[in-house]
């Protein structure tokens, strides 16, 4: 444990944050650790000042992917801030724990933080960071409507990776790559790289070859720089969870100490091990629905060659048609009508969906070629989307 014998000055500890400060800016988080954690076993009574150290320390753990003990060094400068009455460095704090709650799929916890910050400071130095924070929250939790909800607009470049990331989850590749197309030429954070990456060579089937090339040279060097640097976070999360609680400790309260230790590297270990699983869990699904896309591509395929498509979907008998429809396209034609779409409605989709030019589609129903477009936009209308982006939706739904 750390120690002091003579009791510091205030301005001793002010400078012992001022260095830390200065080192984790320069890349020496573990140097860095060991002034804030002497900054906090200091005995000072500047409670703004101790909240700060907090903050700085469990930023090192975020930026170490050590989310359950960010959370909780996060909540220690909670209390420091709001034992010193500031209330917009109180809300801050209490944003910073519901994000890594949110990381940690824990939304129902992180909404009812980001909750009580609002109702401690509501005025507008905290709304960007509560929407990033509530984005978060719903992207982990996989509801990705309510991320392209809180992105709209992407007010600055984390949002729109947040937006990037959802609708490549929901493949929609061309919104996707237009939102990481943007990305590209200004990334500022080295963490966005794989997922531009990604997009870039699974989504979009343009993407220049020299562009892939370089990215992915750079992506090999920044991944090496973020292991180099992970390996100093750890080592400074190390030396944070030895020297959490103030020092000297009594042998009597030993035990006591040693318990909440294991209590927090347990806690630690869960979020190491449900991040992982979710992230087994989402990559089977990604395969699982990659594997759904190409089927039905090959199917779309057949039946826009299909000398008789009528036949195929048998037209004429809806009940026949929604059958076939339920059957080709993973139960398409029972979503569409649970959301209200009627029987011309999903004709329309399904049409739509097989990539049908407008003639086509007139000849199939039949109807004026004219009114495919607007029928077309009508329909779109119901499921919230636009004419252009029907057919992207009506993929997403059936490989549901």
């Amino acid at each position: 444990m750390l120690s002091s014998c003579a009791t510091p000055s205030h301005d001793e500890v002010q400078a012992w944050y001022e260095q830390g400060k200065a080192l984790r800016a320069q890349g020496e988080p573990q140097e860095a650790m060991e002034l804030f954690l002497k900054a906090a076993h200091s005995g000072t009574d500047d409670e703004m000042l101790l909240g700060r150290v907090y903050s700085n320390m469990a930023n090192i753990c975020r930026q170490a992917n050590e989310h359950a003990l960010a959370g909780y060094v996060y909540a220690l400068s909670a209390e420091h801030f709001a034992a010193s009455g500031d209330d917009l460095a109180y809300a801050y704090a209490l944003n910073n724990m519901a994000w890594e709650h949110a990381v940690q799929a824990h939304k129902d916890s992180a909404l009812l933080l980001i909750d009580e910050a609002l109702r401690v400071y509501p005025l507008s130095p905290l709304t960007d960071k509560v929407v990033e924070t509530r984005a978060a929250a719903c992207l982990f939790a996989l509801e990705y409507d309510s991320v392209l909800y809180y992105t709209l607009p992407p007010a600055n470049d984390y949002l729109m990776m947040l937006r990037a990331q959802t609708y490549s989850y929901l493949h929609v590749s061309d919104s996707a790559t237009y939102y990481a197309q943007i990305l590209l030429p200004r990334i500022d954070n080295p963490f966005y790289l794989d997922d531009i990456y990604y997009i870039l060579t699974h989504d979009d089937s343009s993407a220049d070859a020299e562009t892939i090339r370089q990215l992915s040279s750079e992506r090999a060097d920044v991944q090496k720089a973020i292991e180099q640097r992970h390996g100093k976070l750890m080592l400074a999360v190390q030396l944070l969870a030895q020297n959490l609680y103030p020092a000297p400790i009594d042998r009597r309260h030993m035990a006591e100490a040693v318990l909440i230790l294991l209590v927090c590297l347990a806690v630690i270990v869960f979020g190491i091990v449900t991040i992982r699983e979710r992230r087994k869990l989402y990559d089977e699904r990604t395969e699982h629905d990659t594997t759904r896309r190409k089927e039905m591509d090959q199917t779309l395929q057949l039946l826009r060659e299909s000398d008789s498509l009528k036949q195929e979907l048998a037209w004429s008998d809806y009940n026949a048609f929604r059958h076939q429809t339920d059957k080709l396209f993973h139960g398409l034609a029972t979503t569409l009508e649970q959301q209200g779409l009627n029987e011309q409605d999903i004709r329309i989709c399904v049409l739509v969906l097989i990539g049908l030019p407008h003639r086509q589609i007139a000849a199939t129903l039949p109807c004026s070629q004219k009114s495919i477009g607007k029928l077309k936009d009508l329909t779109a209308r119901k499921l919230g989307v636009s004419g252009g982006q029907l057919r992207e939706k009506l993929k997403a739904l059936a490989v549901k």
